[in-house]
């Protein structure tokens, strides 16, 4: 499994905002509110009344009565928790973080509902929390089962953050990127964001490759390394043409949100979308996924090329079908 130290070293993990996501799901609230406590004193020697403020400002408010009863519980958990004068900590110097059935089975929960958000900030947030526990875990299985995140434990999060910046600052930068019959090769990018895919947990380097007038789209998976940056700050000379689509309310309520996408008009069976033409293979993808549920495209060459898309596997579906 890969390292993932730095997961947890780089930035400070940011676990308030964590818990305010997770609150809100459709899971017990208790559980998550021992979680942030154990959390809490994990990091710092608290007294009860500035453990009550940290969870009002969450919006979560608990009375004296509940925290005494999650204190009580985190004792009969055997949970290391320490008293300094009024304040509450856990020991961690000589501590075994032995994790129940139910409670992997509520971690894989959550790990489950984030990854399927596709986003990769709050996925990031998570994995870093889950090695915060994982630290205090000796059994490897269960070590590994808690910090497998599939796609997202084998990617270069290092790498990740020096690319968040540059998309940040519009650089233009040199990669080293392996192209994909396995050879390397130097490519110059005007970087502009990191976007996950609509149709898997692929991450991609959005930007403009050089030599290009329409935006592509990298897999980060295979960017190597950065090699130098050959230009900061540059903003962005483009023009793009648009398109316009429109969708049933129910699949567009669902859908991956695409910032670039704008709702021009609906009514109360579907909406009308303006989106950019930035990349045609990137857009034709997505507005197959909303298949049978689009019910207009404008006219133009997106449209001209889904119709032929369609065509020709209709031709592929009728052949095989008369074999």
């Amino acid at each position: 499994m890969v390292n993932l130290l730095h997961l947890y070293e780089t930035k400070p993990a940011h676990l308030e905002y964590f818990f305010n996501i997770i609150i809100n799901m459709n899971y017990a609230k208790s559980t998550y509110n021992m979680l942030f406590l154990a959390n809490l004193l994990l990091k710092n020697k608290l007294s009860k009344k500035e453990i009550l403020k940290k969870f009002s400002l969450l919006k979560n408010e608990i009375s004296l009565a509940t925290l005494n009863n999650y204190l009580k519980k985190l004792k009969d958990n055997n949970i290391a928790l320490k008293k300094d004068g009024l304040n509450f900590y856990i020991d961690c110097s000589s501590y075994d973080f032995e994790l129940t059935k139910d409670n992997i089975k509520a971690l894989n929960e959550i790990k489950k509902a984030v990854i399927a958000e596709k986003n990769y900030k709050i996925i990031r947030m998570v994995m870093r929390f889950f090695y915060k526990i994982s630290k205090f875990i000796k059994n490897e299985d269960l070590k590994y089962e808690l910090m497998d995140f599939g796609y997202y434990s084998e990617l270069n999060w290092d790498l990740i953050y020096k690319l968040e910046n540059h998309c940040k600052n519009k650089d233009v930068i040199l990669i080293d990127y392996i192209l994909p019959y396995g050879t390397n090769k130097l490519e110059e990018i005007h970087t502009d964001k990191i976007t996950p895919s609509t149709t898997s947990q692929r991450l991609y380097l959005e930007g403009i490759i050089k030599g290009g007038k329409t935006f592509s789209k990298l897999p980060i998976d295979r960017i190597y390394m950065i090699k130098k940056t050959i230009r900061k700050k540059l903003m962005f000379n483009v023009e793009t043409d648009t398109l316009t689509y429109r969708i049933l309310k129910n699949t567009w309520d669902n859908a991956l949100i695409d910032l670039k996408e704008k709702v021009t008009d609906y009514n109360e069976n579907y909406y009308e979308i303006e989106t950019p033409i930035t990349n045609e293979f990137f857009l034709i993808q997505r507005l197959f996924e909303f298949c049978p549920d689009l019910i207009y495209i404008s006219e133009g060459k997106i449209k001209n090329s889904i119709i032929e898309r369609l065509e020709t596997l209709k031709t592929i579906y009728d052949n095989k079908n008369n074999r």
